[in-house]
């Protein structure tokens, strides 16, 4: 589960997830994701000195940038896996949200079993039509 968690780039508000595109496999996407990490904490630092500052003219001077404070942590966080998602982009994956059920099938796997299942789900297939042994 710690690739799955690797893979998303960050974790915070979106689920578990792996990097889609159409003929690539788990190696491929994780190649690109160490790529794009970089992105990350640049991504969430602007996202937060964005937010101070929407926050100063809307809130103003006070009450601004202590709603900002209050919720940094999930902005950088939001940032930073916006960061990587447009690197991703740019690289032609998209985020794919892997559900509770592809969760746990996952988890139940290991070794090349759950190799050949994380290259199915970052190709676009699902648990549904996955044909490896035992799953």
């Amino acid at each position: 589960m710690a690739m799955v968690a690797a893979i998303a780039g960050c974790s915070g508000m979106p689920g578990p997830s792996v990097p889609f595109q159409n003929g690539k496999n788990f190696t491929s996407a994780r190649t690109a994701v160490l790529s794009c990490a970089p992105n990350g904490p640049k991504g969430g630092k602007n996202a937060v000195v964005g937010s101070y500052v929407a926050g100063v003219l809307l809130g103003g001077l006070i009450v601004g940038p202590v709603v900002v404070a209050s919720t940094e942590d999930s902005i950088r966080t939001s940032g930073a896996m916006s960061a990587v998602d447009r690197c991703l982009a740019d690289l032609g994956y998209a985020r794919r949200e892997l559900t509770e059920h592809e969760v746990r099938v996952l988890n139940a796997t290991s070794g090349e079993q759950r190799r050949l299942l994380l290259d199915h789900f970052v190709a676009g297939g699902s648990v549904e039509t996955f044909e490896g042994v035992g799953v």
